[in-house]
């Protein structure tokens, strides 16, 4: 099922939203589908701006966003409660009392730690957190067979302040030796302080006092309380992993054939790489010519293969100056087949809150976490963008909340 997470913009109101046909478990009341078999999309209205992806890349862009990224966690004293400094992801850039953004993905790495000779090796330490709950969650990471695993189900929601695991917190001993940890945070791609739809307070997540020590024999193997302003941990992000999006020729599974874009790897069809975190942007779409009319709405037909949740998806944006974005919803799920196209898009996307405008941006920004995305049919996983194209009628499309559809479908 091809699901839809939304915004609660108070400016932005949008068009009902078709939900595409169904796989695996249904997370939608909606167990209907809605496949679009027709591949000659007919525009309606007064069409202002199209492509149908069939002449070349033409003005549209794409980007790269894990090329130059910098890890959010750091050492601060911000909220401290254990001493003056702790380690904190968080940042001032939203709002005064401290946050977080959307489609963050930060470690704090501990270093290596020889437990030998340990009889009952435990990791405690002191922490607060602050995100957005059942989607934004920060995990205490091990190695296993040299492979992290999660020790925790993650933190999310509030903690209500600091707590301290004092000596009862995660045992060591069913992980490698030496020990290789991390505190890792993910948020999905929306709702936080970044678009203001999840406003936390000193989000996303602090921590001191980490140690490690044998709970029986009282060795301490590390102890990190950050008081020299500096610490022993290491804050992190994945290295840069490339751009995927790119224009593809195959009359499988291209909406209007043969050509659309995808973010996907030639050479692992099956197979989106982890940490992808790629958008494809429109070209400045002109607005001059809507005088007078009354709605101003954007279609688009769009594919994905996206079967995993974890926040595994592709998030839009529009932006009226090609700096500012406004965040509008993510999507995931799994389209199938070739005929598998649908989409908030086709139904329409009102557009008409943002004006007066002169120009308008579209941006699709698909992103996946430690696993990549599929596997799928051969040319079918990751996400597949087709013709786009803006109109505008004297007959305003029917309007609904954002926030009211999230809270519908979520």
């Amino acid at each position: 099922m091809g699901l839809l997470r939304t915004l609660s913009l108070c400016a932005v109101v949008c068009a009902a939203l078709i939900l595409c046909a169904a796989s695996a478990v249904a997370k939608s009341p909606d167990t209907t589908p809605s496949v679009l078999t027709d591949h000659v999309p007919m525009p309606r209205a007064t069409v202002i701006w199209y492509d149908d992806m069939e002449s070349g890349t033409n003005g549209w862009t794409t980007v790269d966003h894990t090329v130059g990224a910098t890890p959010n966690f750091h050492v601060d004293t911000y909220m401290a409660n254990y001493g003056t400094y702790h380690y904190w992801c968080g940042t001032f850039a939203y709002d005064a009392d401290g946050g977080y953004g959307n489609a963050w993905d930060d470690r704090l790495d501990i270093p290596s730690t020889d437990l030998t000779g340990t009889y009952y090796p435990v990791l405690t330490f002191a922490y607060r957190y602050d995100s957005e709950a059942n989607y934004d969650f920060t995990y205490v990471q091990a190695k296993s067979t040299g492979v992290f695993k999660s020790m925790n189900a993650g933190y999310d929601g509030t903690s209500g302040g600091w707590q301290d695991l004092g000596t009862y917190g995660f045992v060591l001993g069913a992980y490698d030796n030496p020990f290789v940890g991390r505190f890792r945070f993910i948020s999905d791609g929306a709702w936080s302080d970044e678009d203001g739809n999840y406003a936390s307070v000193g989000g996303a997540f602090m921590v001191d006092n980490i140690k490690i020590f044998d709970f029986y024999g009282g060795a301490e193997y590390f102890f990190d309380d950050v008081e020299d302003g500096v610490g022993l941990c290491t804050p992190s992000v994945i290295g840069a992993v490339g751009d995927y999006w790119h224009i593809i020729d195959r009359m499988c599974p291209a909406y209007s054939d043969p050509h659309s874009w995808w973010c996907g790897d030639d050479a692992d069809t099956s197979l989106i790489p982890a940490g992808v975190s790629n958008s494809l942007i429109t070209p400045m779409i002109s607005l001059y010519s809507l005088t007078g009319t009354s709605t101003c709405t954007l279609r688009y037909a769009m594919h994905m293969e996206v079967p995993t949740v974890d926040s595994d998806g592709v998030n839009e944006f529009l932006s009226t100056d090609g700096t500012t974005w406004y965040q509008l919803g993510s999507w995931w799920g799994d389209f199938e087949q070739c005929n598998g196209w649908a989409s908030s898009g086709l139904d329409g996307i009102d557009v008409t809150p943002f004006l007066p405008a002169s120009n308008l941006w579209y941006r699709f920004q698909f992103t996946t976490t430690d696993n990549g995305c599929g596997p799928g049919v051969a040319g079918g996983a990751g996400i597949m963008v087709d013709d786009l194209w803006v109109e505008a009628t004297d007959t305003p499309v029917e309007q609904s909340s954002w926030g009211s559809i999230k809270a519908f479908y979520r």
